[in-house]
């Protein structure tokens, strides 16, 4: 299944069958501070929240920001994925 990862202010979010799934951040000077992540009933065991938080990393990294994983789902992510420690406060 293909993932189309869309990104607005405060958010990133994949829409499927009419559904949403989202990462909310708020950013703070150069510091994304991750703070939710959801992923409907429907959609779960699918990746999505795993592309969603792919995509905050790849934009932090593109924008070079840190990130703040204050929401549990990205800390568990973040420690099952070494390559961005960098990027981490």
């Amino acid at each position: 299944m293909t993932i189309h990862v869309e990104h607005e202010p405060g958010r990133f979010f994949a829409r499927i069958d009419a559904v949403e799934a989202e990462v909310v951040y708020e950013r703070r000077g150069d510091v994304l501070d991750v703070q939710h992540t959801y992923t409907p009933p429907a959609l779960r065991g699918r990746d999505i929240a795993a592309r969603l938080t792919e995509a905050v990393f790849a934009y932090a990294r593109a924008e070079r920001l840190r990130v703040i994983p204050t929401c549990p789902y990205t800390r568990r992510w973040v420690a099952r994925h070494p390559e961005v420690a960098s990027l981490v406060v």
